[in-house]
């Protein structure tokens, strides 16, 4: 009996490996499709995470309330200064200032407001506190700077404890008096105005010896 060529063929083993590696490519290729696919899904269903953010950022604005109580304090800054200057404006005017003059032994205050001048006269020394409103002198000499027959002198008026002489018309106020060898004339003019004869009466006053 004839033998049949390949009818006994024994079977090959390499298209059994070469197909079960196939099915594995083919069940990792589908398994990693499945598994991106669900990533996805899950990340498509919790959405952007950055709303937390946003929230910090708008709490800040809420800082705006202390500018507002800022504008309260200048409110409580009026005016109090303004009166305390115009208190204060009129003091430099009712200054005092001394003149002395050794020589002739005397010193005597008056207002700054006026101004001195000494001259020489015939009987002495003639010293003016000039102001356009009426003058004050004082006439200082070993003789009388104006003539008068009947001094009487009294205590009516003392100057520097020193009795006077004194003689009054509508316009002015003289007062004589001695001292030593020295004789004394104060002359105020006034010329009637009540705040120059007050005036007088004060320079006289303080009028003293040295």
């Amino acid at each position: 009996m004839a033998q049949r060529t390949n009818l006994n063929t024994k079977e090959n083993p390499i298209k059994y490996i070469l197909g079960s590696i196939l099915l594995l490519i083919i069940s990792g290729i589908g398994i990693f499709y499945l598994a991106n696919n669900n990533k996805n899904q899950i990340s498509e269903s919790l959405g952007p995470t950055v709303t937390p953010t946003e929230k910090i950022l708008v709490t800040p604005t809420i800082e705006i309330t202390p500018t507002i109580e800022a504008t309260k304090s200048v409110k409580l800054t009026v005016t109090p200064t303004i009166k305390v200057a115009s208190v204060s404006a009129t003091p430099t005017l009712v200054a005092l200032l001394t003149f002395s003059n050794k020589s002739d032994a005397f010193s005597v205050q008056y207002k700054s407001q006026r101004t001195v001048y000494s001259d020489k006269e015939e009987s002495g020394n003639r010293y003016t506190f000039y102001s356009p409103k009426g003058n004050i002198a004082v006439h200082v000499g070993k003789s009388w700077s104006w003539v008068y027959s009947d001094r009487n002198y009294s205590n009516g008026l003392l100057v520097d404890g020193v009795n006077t002489f004194v003689y009054e018309i509508s316009n002015q106020k003289i007062v004589d008096f001695e001292k030593g060898d020295l004789k004394y004339t104060i002359q105020c003019v006034h010329n009637g105005i009540a705040a120059l004869k007050t005036e007088c009466d004060a320079f006289i006053k303080s009028f003293k010896f040295i």
